[in-house]
């Protein structure tokens, strides 16, 4: 045997440039997830808080006799 067959192989192979492409896609894909998401919870919360300031103006706002006219329609809501 020659040195040569023992010595270990440290020679550096280089990636294919298609591995960083992939990597980089995976990353853009992963950050487009999250925006989309992000995106929609800000959506739910908005639509929520709107709903809930229009009920509170609508409380604020309406007449007793309306609010009685609510309370009885909230209850007739479970008769069966």
């Amino acid at each position: 045997m020659t040195d040569s067959q023992n010595e270990i192989n440290t020679e550096v192979v280089g990636m294919s440039s298609t591995v960083p492409a992939a990597i980089s896609m995976q990353v853009n894909a992963h950050s487009t997830g999250l925006m989309y998401e992000q995106s929609v919870l800000n959506q739910q919360r908005d639509s929520l808080i709107g709903l809930s300031n229009s009920a509170m103006g609508i409380k604020k706002i309406s007449s007793l006799r309306v609010k009685k006219e609510l309370n009885a329609f909230r209850k007739s809501r479970f008769d069966i």
